[in-house]
């Protein structure tokens, strides 16, 4: 016998079960801001909006309904941590948060894949049939330990590369009793169904006799079921994995459905009846059944119980996302929740005016009372969409007053949302209790999320009633670090940022704010103020390591401690400062600030660092008021024109700058240097006069190209 068992297993290696992750990458950048008008993939809130992922709508209305979400699926793409809540978010980094996964859900132990095939549950149904087999009667020892090594064995890819079938059905040529061939009928169907095989899948199903075992009979009831469904799809997906033009086998939709109704009417509450149901859901979507596609939906999103859904609410939200939120008409939804989501997606609009006929205009008032009946029970729900709608479409925060009177929340989301609605429109109208009514949001925030919204609203408060430095007092509620840091960049004037390097909350924003101070004095030219400041330095900084991908570059501020070049021959970046305080126009002044740009990285177009302090966000979003540091940016372009033109130079300064006049557009043809653009004719005339002048330089000879 073990002589048997060894061979068996040996034979049957013809499987092994390896997991793939895809991957991918987001280039998503979060605008913050409380009122997110339109969608752009990052940028949710605690609060219930338009611009909002549906997702996240609908997640933050089933945690209202039920007060759990249960866990969710480690979606492929990576999760960016978040130092703080108040960043506005994507909906994998919610949906973890608010249904945190288990730690091993995707390690290839489980058997649980959040993007799985067929072959996602092999490892339960090979434990049932294990069970199954040892409970039966008729089946000899032999024979049990045959079944089982088969099945222990059976480690599928679902490739569609390999022949389990024919390998399992050689191996049960010994399995001979009625039982076993029952019992051996079922397993090389199994094999062929992960196989690929569905033909011979269903054919083996139907050979099962129900009298073999009880759990036979209704396993093999469901996979004749789920095999026409597999069998079904063949045609309905292209290389991408969307509907493809021949779309699924329509007959073999509806057998599937028919197969799942049999065992749904012989088993309402079997083992398998949760999978089947979830697994009509998919016979309805590929055979475009809408209606019962919303009604199932609709019925799993009012079920509480986890056991008696086939996944878990984040990842049936996300299903649903791809299933049916394109495919379902406002006309065609009769839950209010699932309405509530879609009529929200429906008051998108563009931020900017000059995009307001793109896309499909926002939902009108009109429109949206409508639906009004279908909210009965759920009248707060609808209020509040009304509220959503004076707001973000009408532009019109006095009817949110009305909409929303002043009230105590009573916990979740929605009530949060009708809080914080009501707060923002009082700011929006420059009302004087709107300071106090977004702190009260701020003290009462307890769900994830619900206190950055908060933070971030009060944060945006007070940047604009140009009293930034209440953000920073010792009493301040707002202890978000992303958001004290972004207006340390943007907002923050002298002042405040010497008083923040001796102060401030955290190493990080102490150095954040050296960094801005010294940054901006020097590219504005306030080169005074720059070496009083550079004492603020501590005398331990040390520059930020060529690999720390953790650290921000803005935060390193030994850079400004820089010794000098000898390209051209540079002093330390605190004499150019000296000279240039004396002489703001000095050429090789002009020149080594340059160097010290350029060899720093800190051109407007390297990667991460002056994007972080130059470019000032939109108006509508924290961080967008003017800047506090008067003056235009230093240019090493503008500096590189004003030596050239300037016959005083010097002829080695003047080479130089012609040099690295034609160097700002290298290699690409682009502008590194500023955000200007010069034609190519213009680089042609640098690179001759170049060339003509100072033919013995040896920038003359050593410049080869312009761009």
């Amino acid at each position: 016998m073990k002589q048997i068992l060894a061979a068996l297993v040996i034979a049957l290696t013809f499987l092994c079960a390896a997991p793939a992750n895809a991957s991918g990458d987001s280039s998503c950048y979060p605008d913050w801001k409380v009122k997110q008008t339109d969608y752009n993939g990052c940028s949710s809130t605690a609060v219930l909006s338009p611009g909002n992922d549906t997702r996240v709508n609908l997640l933050m209305l089933l945690y209202d309904r039920h007060g759990s979400v249960g866990p969710a699926s480690r979606y492929s793409y990576d999760i960016i941590e978040r130092r703080g809540e108040a960043e506005p978010f994507d909906w994998p980094s919610f949906a973890l948060k608010l249904g945190p996964s288990p730690a091993s859900e995707d390690d290839g132990t489980t058997g649980d894949f959040p993007f799985g095939t067929r072959c996602m549950s092999n490892m339960a149904a090979g434990a049932d049939f294990i069970a199954a087999v040892a409970r039966a009667k008729g089946l000899t020892e032999s024979e049990k330990a045959t079944l089982t090594a088969v099945r222990t064995t059976l480690k599928p890819e679902c490739s569609g590369d390999t022949k389990a079938a024919s390998v399992a059905q050689e191996a049960l040529a010994q399995v001979q009793s009625t039982t076993g061939r029952s019992f051996a009928a079922y397993l090389v169907g199994a094999a062929a169904f992960y196989d690929g095989d569905f033909a011979t899948a269903h054919a083996h199903f139907m050979r099962v006799d129900p009298k073999a075992s009880v759990w036979l009979a209704e396993a093999a009831s469901y996979m004749l079921a789920r095999t026409t469904l597999n069998d079904a799809t063949l045609t309905a997906f292209d290389e991408y994995g969307g509907i493809s033009e021949k779309g699924a086998d329509e007959s073999r939709v509806g057998t599937a459905e028919a197969e799942f109704g049999n065992y749904l009417k012989a088993y309402p509450d079997g083992q398998y009846a949760v999978s089947a149901k979830g697994l009509l859901r998919r016979v309805y979507w590929l055979g475009n059944r809408k209606d019962a596609l919303a009604a199932e939906y609709a019925a799993q999103f009012a079920q509480g119980d986890p056991a008696k859904r086939n996944v878990t609410f984040p990842d049936l939200v996300q299903e649903f996302d791809i299933k049916a939120m394109s495919l379902l008409k406002l006309e065609e939804v009769k839950d209010p929740v699932i309405l509530a989501v879609l009529l929200l997606r429906d008051m998108r609009k563009p931020d900017d005016p000059k995009y307001a006929d793109y896309g499909t205009p926002p939902v009108t008032r009109a429109a949206l009372d409508a639906f009004k009946p279908a909210f009965t029970g759920r009248e707060a729900l609808f209020g509040y969409l009304q509220a959503v709608h004076a707001f973000y479409v009408a532009d019109n925060p006095a009817d949110v007053l009305k909409l929303i009177p002043a009230a105590k929340p009573t916990g979740g989301y929605l009530e949060y949302s009708r809080l914080m609605l009501r707060a923002l429109a009082l700011d929006a109208l420059s009302d004087p209790t709107a300071r106090t009514a977004l702190t009260s949001a701020v003290a009462v925030a307890a769900l994830p999320h619900q206190r950055g919204a908060a933070e971030l609203a009060l944060a945006l408060h007070d940047e604009r009633a140009k009293s930034t430095d209440r953000v920073f007092a010792a009493d301040s509620i707002i202890r978000d670090p992303d958001i004290r840091e972004i207006l340390l960049r943007y907002q923050a004037g002298p002042s405040l940022l010497r008083k923040l390097a001796v102060s401030g909350a955290s190493p990080r924003e102490k150095q954040t704010a050296i960094y801005t101070l010294l940054y901006k004095n020097l590219t504005r030219g306030i080169y005074g103020d720059f070496l009083r400041d550079l004492t603020l330095i501590p005398a331990e900084a040390k520059r930020r390591a060529a690999d720390d991908y953790e650290s921000p570059l803005y935060t390193d501020i030994a850079i400004f401690r820089w010794s000098g070049s000898t390209d051209f021959m540079c002093p330390a970046l605190k004499t150019i400062a000296t000279n240039l305080a004396a002489r703001p126009k000095d050429p090789a002044g002009l020149i080594c600030l340059g160097e010290f740009i350029r060899l720093s990285g800190l051109d407007p177009e390297y990667y991460g660092v002056t994007r972080a302090l130059d470019d000032q966000p939109e108006k509508n979003e924290l961080g967008g008021s003017p800047s506090q540091f008067a003056g235009k940016r230093f240019s090493r372009l503008d500096a590189y024109k004003a030596i050239m033109a300037d016959p005083a130079a010097g002829a080695g300064n003047r080479a130089y700058a012609l040099y690295r006049a034609v160097h700002c557009y290298a290699p690409a043809g682009y502008n590194g240097c500023d955000a200007t653009e010069v034609p190519t004719a213009q680089r042609k005339a640098w690179f001759d006069q170049l060339k003509k002048q100072y033919p013995a330089s040896v920038w003359a000879k050593k410049l080869r190209y312009y761009w």
